[in-house]
């Protein structure tokens, strides 16, 4: 008699979810961190729009791998998407200060 144990997942891999939600935490958690510890005036009206990306970047995460090699390009997208939203306030504040840009 031969018997066929299913594992948890068809593919025997991890489940992703948790790894996206993580993504999807953290990157208004460094979009947050960025904007407290930087110096210009944060991102606000049309400069919050620069938010766009990164976010993008961490909602791609979203799309369930098939392989090792997509699982690898979505866990490269949203770190990057973390990062952009960290570092974003410090390099565009210090563009967009308005008592830096008339001195």
């Amino acid at each position: 008699m031969t018997t066929n144990s299913m594992p948890a997942h068809p593919d025997g891999r991890r489940p992703w979810v948790p790894v996206a939600l993580l993504f999807t935490v953290l990157a208004p958690a460094a979009a947050w961190l960025g904007q407290v510890v930087s110096y210009g005036p944060g991102a606000r009206g049309p400069y919050a729009l620069f938010y766009v990306v990164p976010l993008a970047l961490v909602a791609a995460t979203w799309i369930p791998p098939r392989t090792d090699a997509q699982r690898r390009r979505r866990l490269a997208l949203g770190s990057a998407g973390c990062l952009m939203a960290l570092f974003f306030p410090k390099q565009f504040g210090r563009q967009c200060d308005p008592v830096r840009m008339h001195r």
